[in-house]
């Protein structure tokens, strides 16, 4: 690369960042002005725009952009035309305003993509994306394309592969001497330290379990120095009378005793104060730094909600409706990872809302309605780290009886489940792929995906999704999800002899029921609780572990719900809340049923920490009660076979071992492939279990190494690992792999089965 080109990209990234502030800027005023009314603020308006054009083109000259910078000159002359009252402002007017908006956003894309090397070759989209809808895909500037529209390039902000400083579409002015100094940064490195600081959560939870268990050790101490003084005491006293001088002895042995235990209860309480005061010192560091790194990462609503108002523009005029976009609760500021997960599931709901729900004008008015709809965007936070966004319209609302159609067709549900299933019940049903009450397919909506994506993604972010519907009203959906990924309030519970944290936003409330409180309704186990009586299901079937024997006194119970349902899990203890860091189970086990990830406790051990929406479909779908006979004779089988795991990821490695022990096997572990092979060598297995990716010896030389053996030909291996490919798949059957799972959704039932048919 030339030193003439390398300057020019350079000088390119930093007119996109600007640019891109401008165009989204320029969209956002544009919708502004069409839904104004009142002629000064129309004025001020047209001003605004027009000082923004003449800013961009400015600084389309500096990097020698001719093209860009003769389409804002003819944007310039428009408006300027439009300011002097020579124009009207008409939809043919706003029309052509953002098409040249869009002309310049494509320039500019065009100039980036001429100083890159060409992409590889994508497939080719499922359906063509209406107008406006790229504007929220989130693609990066330098991948646009030809047919790029500005609102597309530019409306992307907060991608952290790409950007520096996201900024809001339409900043909005600092107050009157607040004229802080800002700096841009890569949001890559934004990110890193926002995970190098999450990390020290780990070092304060060690040092809260430590100073925790001093002072246990210190109070137990003391206990026992209390009886050895009573003891001393006692002994005393006998010795008034005339003693032995055995009991001489022993009354000087016991007061040695009790100096020695006041010494080492001495001890144990400066070293306690001195974990107290290291601890209050590693909260006094961490807590704020983590509270300032996170503020790094805040945008405010409106820099994803803002882009919406020129699609549902664009997109309700490409099918001959009038709609408009309003949004509340715009200046809350969220962490942009969860902006950034919330952009598709807001996509489908305002594109399914504008083709099904808003009505034509025409059917509008016999309605007895105006004739342009009305979308709602309303963000609200619920506490301290959920949040609700409510997007709702004011249209004709869901026809339960094409619900029911669709969910029939689907083969959901019998057909006499279906009749009898009415209101709020049979809406969930929207929510299951292939779904959809069109009767049509369009390039907007029909297929019946959308919604079943939004479900899934909340369920990502640890949330869930509600919505209800009137005839003729309209429809609201709710999305409740929680304002940080990794950091959150959990209620640590044991299971089985096992810890695991249920996510507090999922939890309603803890309690303890006598046995006979329990009843038996329809072949299932019941509880009332506050006047309800709900499903008493033992988490520990709904993880697959050998359930506790049945308590002789009191049964705990965590009351879980998930937008209107609800239901009791029974665990054997309920042990706390507290703060964790959720980090995710890593490519293997991308996805392991009820499991959401893990985190670290302060003992340095690995905990699951629990989906709730996933405990919900295991908890409904798991009709019977009791084991299958033939499950349990699986269990027993496999509880004499034994299989040795060989993983470098600790994470990973601690729940391929549960899963594996839940099914009844006898499990050992090996950090890598090499420590693998050395223990084959010293103790019998039935079965090999191995990552690929490992350091000293990998997956495919540990499987080489093994068929190598003569002792170790028949031994089963399983290769389970994220290489997908064909080259990678063939080198693992040629090395002698026995099965190679590739489980990018991966599911531990799937892991079991290959073992069973194995063995």
């Amino acid at each position: 690369m030339g030193d003439t080109e390398a300057l020019m990209r350079e000088l390119l990234d930093t007119f996109e960042l600007e640019a891109q502030e401008h165009v989204g800027a320029l969209a956002t005023l544009l919708v502004a002005l069409e839904r104004e009314n009142e002629e000064g603020e129309q004025a001020r308006l047209v001003e605004t725009v027009l000082r923004r054009v003449h800013t961009l083109k400015g600084a389309a000259h500096a990097v020698n952009l001719v093209a860009v910078a003769q389409g804002c000159q003819e944007l310039e002359t428009l408006l300027a035309s439009l300011k002097r009252g020579e124009l009207a402002l008409d939809l043919d007017l706003f029309d052509r305003l953002h098409r040249d908006i869009d002309a310049v956003a494509s320039g500019i894309a065009h100039a980036r993509a001429s100083l890159s090397p060409p992409p590889p070759p994508a497939a080719a989209p499922s359906s063509e994306a209406a107008p406006g809808e790229q504007a929220l895909r989130g693609d990066s500037l330098s991948g646009a394309g030809p047919g790029r529209t500005s609102t597309e390039a530019f409306a992307a902000a907060g991608e952290p592969s790409e950007l520096h400083a996201a900024a809001a579409p339409a900043p909005r002015p600092a107050p009157r001497g607040a004229a802080e100094e800002t700096v841009k940064v890569s949001a890559r490195l934004l990110e890193s330290l926002l995970l190098q600081s999450e990390e020290l959560v780990s070092a304060k939870l060690s040092a809260a379990a430590l100073h925790e268990e001093i002072a246990a050790l210190a109070a137990e101490v003391s206990e026992r120095a209390a009886e050895r003084s009573r003891a001393l005491e006692m002994a005393r006293k006998s010795l008034k009378q005339g003693s032995s001088p055995q009991e001489k002895a022993l009354a000087q042995q016991l007061e040695q005793g009790c100096q020695n235990e006041k010494v080492l209860e001495a001890t144990l309480r400066r070293l306690e104060k001195g974990a107290e005061k290291n601890l209050w010192a590693l909260r006094s560091m961490i807590d704020p730094l983590l509270d300032e790194v996170k503020k790094l990462h805040l945008l405010p609503f409106s820099s994803l909600a803002d882009p919406f108002s020129k699609m549902v523009r664009d997109l309700a005029r490409q099918l001959g409706k009038e709609a408009e976009l309003h949004c509340e609760g715009s200046e809350l500021e969220l962490d942009r990872r969860i902006l950034a997960e919330l952009k598709e599931p807001l996509l489908h709901l305002v594109r399914n809302m504008l083709d099904h729900g808003i009505e034509a004008p025409a059917e509008r008015r016999r309605s007895g309605k105006p004739e342009k709809g009305k979308l709602r965007l309303e963000m609200k936070l619920k506490d301290g780290n959920r949040a609700e966004l409510s997007v709702s319209d004011d249209g004709c609302g869901i026809d339960l009886e094409q619900v029911r159609e669709a969910a029939l067709r689907q083969e959901l549900a019998p057909r006499e489940t279906l009749e009898r299933t009415a209101g709020q019940e049979l809406l969930q049903f929207i929510f299951e792929s292939g779904v959809s009450t069109s009767r049509t397919v369009s390039s907007i909506s029909g297929r019946g995906v959308g919604l079943a994506i939004v479900r899934e993604a909340l369920e990502r972010l640890g949330g869930h999704v509600a919505v209800e519907s009137a005839p003729g009203a309209g429809t609201r959906f709710r999305l409740y999800f929680p304002l940080s990924f990794a950091m959150m309030r959990a209620l640590q519970v044991q299971v089985a002899g096992r810890d695991c944290f249920l996510p507090a936003a999922g939890i309603e409330k803890s309690g303890r029921v006598a046995p006979e409180q329990v009843k038996r309704v329809e072949n299932r186990d019941t509880v009332l609780v506050e006047g309800e009586v709900l499903a008493l299901v033992p988490l520990a079937r709904l993880l697959g572990v050998p359930a506790p024997a049945a308590p002789e006194r009191m049964l705990s119970y965590v009351l879980l719900h998930a937008g209107e349902k609800r239901i009791a899990c029974a665990v054997d203890q309920v042990v706390g809340v507290q703060e964790i860091l959720v980090k995710p189970l890593g490519s293997q086990l991308s996805r392991v049923r009820n499991v959401a990830g893990g985190t670290m406790s302060g003992d340095g051990k690995v905990v699951p920490v629990l989906s709730i929406a996933d405990l919900f479909r295991s908890a409904f779908a798991d009709q019977a009660p009791l084991q299958a006979p033939e499950e349990a004779a699986s269990q027993v089988q496999a509880a004499r076979l034994s299989v040795l795991v060989a993983e470098d990821s600790i994470t990973s490695r601690t729940l391929l071992k549960n899963i594996l022990e839940a099914s009844g096997y006898r499990v050992r572990t090996a950090i890598d492939g090499l420590d693998a092979l050395t223990q084959l060598k010293t103790e019998p297995f039935d079965v090999v279990v191995s990552d690929v990716e490992m350091p000293r010896m990998d997956g495919f030389q540990l499987t080489a190494a093994i068929r190598a053996d003569g002792r170790f030909t028949a031994l089963p291996v399983i290769l389970v690992t994220g290489l997908e490919s064909r080259a990678d798949r063939e080198r693992g059957i040629d090395v002698g792999a026995s099965a190679y799972l590739v489980k990018s959704s991966f599911d531990q039932s799937g892991l079991i089965d290959v073992i069973r048919k194995l063995t």
